[in-house]
């Protein structure tokens, strides 16, 4: 997606909130590809003020805590993806989508981070000196070791989760929101 000027984005929100034209017309007017980007401004603007329409030359990285929080708050409460990033400052809703997705598929493995680039042709001589094992474990033997040691990180993770869903339930709205505030560093 084009990376729009802030002052462009704060202009054409501005036009829509004086009411004289909607979203579809201003992006039609501006050469926008989708009515709903000009939405996601509107939205960030009205959340966040100017700040919300910056352009970040940066990415922010965000802890597997802070997505695991995020997934879970999600699919435990009743927060479309908008109005959790709303809360959240997040600027993008799709991010919080897109981590739900990953989850939902993958697990918590879903939302670690990525290794980027290109794998490395280079054996890794590392590796190698683990299938030699001191206590002469079989391939075999290692492989089972650490599938049950995935296992029991995703059993204890899908704990975790059930105490939050529980916690989260038995919460009042006011709670939630107090809970969020303090996550926002």
């Amino acid at each position: 997606m084009t990376k729009y000027k802030t002052e462009f984005k704060v202009n054409i929100v501005k036009e829509y909130l004086g009411g004289n034209i909607g979203y579809k017309e201003l992006a039609k007017k501006y050469s926008i590809p989708d009515k709903y980007i000009v939405r996601t401004w509107v939205n960030a603007y009205k959340t966040q003020g100017y700040e919300g329409l910056e352009v970040k030359r940066k990415n922010n990285k965000y802890t597997l805590e802070f997505k695991l929080n995020t997934v879970n708050l999600y699919l435990t409460g009743e927060m479309s993806y908008q109005i959790l990033a709303n809360e959240l400052k997040i600027n993008n809703p799709s991010m919080i989508y897109r981590w739900v997705k990953e989850f939902r598929e993958k697990g918590i493995e879903g939302l670690k981070p990525k290794k980027r680039g290109l794998p490395s042709d280079m054996p890794n001589k590392d590796k190698n000196k683990n299938l030699k094992n001191k206590s002469n474990k079989t391939k075999e033997e290692l492989s089972e070791i650490e599938k049950l040691r995935k296992e029991n990180y995703y059993l204890q993770m899908e704990v975790e989760i059930l105490k939050k869903k529980i916690q989260f339930s038995q919460m009042t709205e006011s709670e939630i929101d107090e809970y969020l505030r303090s996550l926002d560093h």
